[in-house]
């Protein structure tokens, strides 16, 4: 016969006298820069080659922000154009599905388009407490290797609005537009929790 009550006292008592442990994370962050000039209707894909990033000793790859800026320059009366950008998932070792991750975006109003895609599973800079038996098991998740391994990969997209009324300086017909690529990285450090 077993018994289910013993059973549940007894993991009771280990999870009670399991002790917690604090884990913190020391930040660094590697950028990168793309400026292109796009045509009216014109997609074009970036990419961004992860093992150009240079990642210091104990660190891992947690998440890659990216923002996407255009810029208007022609004619008085020119109204923002619409840009478009998009985290194409590809083999990029990452948290493709993750809630955290952003990777899509549009505006037509002048104002960045900010994407983001969490690369390392659960990470978002934020502090955490863990309970686990010893500070090896509580680290064992923060060891992983492999994650953001692979390419980038970034579609722009331009849909230029033409301008209401008189332009005494000419067309808007392209638009250049800034993509920067912000790769953070992260480093667990542990202490238990007196």
């Amino acid at each position: 016969m077993v018994d289910f009550v013993g059973d549940l006292r007894a993991t009771d008592t280990f999870t009670s006298n399991t002790p917690d442990w604090n884990l913190t994370f020391d930040v660094q962050n590697y950028t990168m820069q793309a400026v292109e000039t796009l045509q009216d209707d014109e997609t074009r894909n970036l990419e961004f080659d992860m093992a150009e990033v240079i990642i210091p000793e104990g660190y891992s790859l947690g998440l890659i922000d990216v923002t996407i800026t255009s810029e208007e320059e022609e004619g008085i009366s020119v109204q923002c154009d619409s840009v478009a950008g998009d985290l194409i998932e590809n083999g990029l070792t990452a948290q493709w599905n993750s809630p955290m991750s952003n990777l899509s975006g549009q505006d037509s109003s002048c104002q960045p388009i900010e994407l983001s895609l969490q690369v390392y599973p659960d990470f978002d800079g934020r502090s955490i407490t863990v309970s686990a038996v010893n500070e090896y098991q509580a680290m064992q998740h923060w060891l992983q290797d492999g994650w953001g391994q692979g390419v980038l990969s970034v579609d722009l997209e331009l849909d230029v609005n033409s301008p209401l009324g008189f332009d005494p300086i000419g067309q808007d017909t392209d638009e250049e537009i800034t993509v920067d690529v912000t790769v953070i990285m992260f480093k667990a450090n542990i202490s238990l929790v007196e």
